[in-house]
C-alpha cells in the first residue's frame, strides 16, 4: 500500500522550519505534521539562512513591548507553569495506573490462553 504524498508550498515549509530553528525538536515537529523526519531535515537545511533572517528581522518588533505587557507576562508565565504541572499530575497518575494494571494479573484472560 503506498501513502499518498502531499506536496505542501514553500511558504508552509518555512513555517515549519521555522518552529525547528525556534527549538522544537524535528521528530516531533515532523510527526506532528505527518512528515517523516528526514523530509523535515532537508528543508531545514534548504530553508536555513532565509527562516532565519526574517526571525532576526522580525525580533526587534517583538522586542518593543509597551510595559503593560511586560507586567502582564509574570501572570501569564504562572498560568502556564500550575497548567503544565497539573497535567504532569495527571500523567503521572495515568502510569501509576498503567503500572497497576500490567502487575496485577487477569484471570480471564489466562483462561484463554490455556
Amino acid at each position: 500500500m503506498r501513502v499518498k504524498s502531499r506536496h505542501r508550498k514553500v511558504p508552509e515549509k518555512k513555517q515549519l522550519v521555522e518552529r525547528v530553528l525556534d527549538g522544537y525538536r524535528i521528530e516531533y515537529v515532523a510527526r506532528t505534521e505527518g512528515l517523516h523526519p528526514e523530509t523535515l531535515r532537508e528543508w531545514v537545511r534548504q530553508f536555513r539562512d532565509e527562516v532565519e533572517s526574517d526571525m532576526a528581522k522580525r525580533k526587534p518588533e517583538q522586542s518593543a513591548q509597551s510595559p503593560e505587557n511586560v507586567l502582564a507576562q509574570p501572570n501569564d508565565i504562572e498560568k502556564k507553569y500550575t497548567e503544565a504541572m497539573k497535567l504532569l499530575g495527571e500523567k503521572e497518575l495515568e502510569i501509576a495506573i498503567l503500572r497497576d494494571l500490567l502487575k496485577k494479573t487477569n484471570p480471564t484472560v489466562l483462561k484463554d490462553l490455556k
